[in-house]
């Protein structure tokens, strides 16, 4: 009569909905609790991820604006940016700077090749004489404005999905973050300064 060989014991392995963490998992990227979501940061890694998607698409879309009249990405929104803030007065490098969170230095190079193209002039300011004002010539202008309808096409169907509400809150929500966003990078870069002082001594 053959004997049955006994069954080896089944060890029980623990799910994921036991507690036990799953094999190989990170390290949280944040510790705030409104960022977190059952304890784990995944929902923050989708957002910035997702933050990181749309920025990609956004610059795909502004180069092609800016291909349509013959610039490049950022020579074509430091243009509309300068007509945009006209409607509110003179327009000097601070202005656009501070508009787009840029460097004076930045925005200088390249309003002087805007210069140098035609579309952009510099003048003595109307208030402050000492200042150089910069204006969107009529060849800038008639740039703007042969782009226009294209633009509107894109433009709505990028952003079709947003209700008036949801459209004033993403822009207070970006305003706010580009506000923290300043003070995450100047922390960032205090704390690699204390790191090669560190280094050093």
């Amino acid at each position: 009569m053959s004997r049955q060989k006994a069954k080896p014991e089944r060890i029980p392995v623990p799910r994921r909905s036991d507690g036990a963490k799953p094999k190989g998992s990170l390290p949280l990227t944040v510790t705030r609790p409104e960022l977190l979501n059952d304890d784990t940061d995944r929902d923050f890694r989708k957002l910035v991820h997702n933050i990181f998607a749309f920025m990609a698409r956004h610059e795909a879309i502004r180069d092609g604006h800016a291909r349509q009249i013959g610039l490049a990405g950022i020579e074509y929104t430091i243009l509309i940016s300068i007509g945009h803030l006209a409607l509110d007065g003179d327009v000097n490098v601070k202005t656009v700077a501070d508009h787009l969170h840029m460097s004076g230095a930045f925005i200088t190079t390249v309003t002087s090749k805007l210069q140098a193209l035609g579309l952009v002039e510099k003048t003595q300011a109307s208030v402050d004489r000492r200042r150089i004002s910069l204006v969107i010539t009529e060849k800038g202008k008639g740039l703007l404005r042969s782009l226009a309808p294209y633009q509107r096409e894109i433009n709505d169907v990028e952003f079709g999905l947003l209700s008036r509400e949801d459209f004033q809150f993403l822009s207070r929500i970006l305003e706010a973050l580009i506000i923290s966003s300043d003070e995450a990078v100047a922390l960032q870069r205090y704390k690699a300064s204390v790191k090669s002082d560190s280094k050093v001594a």
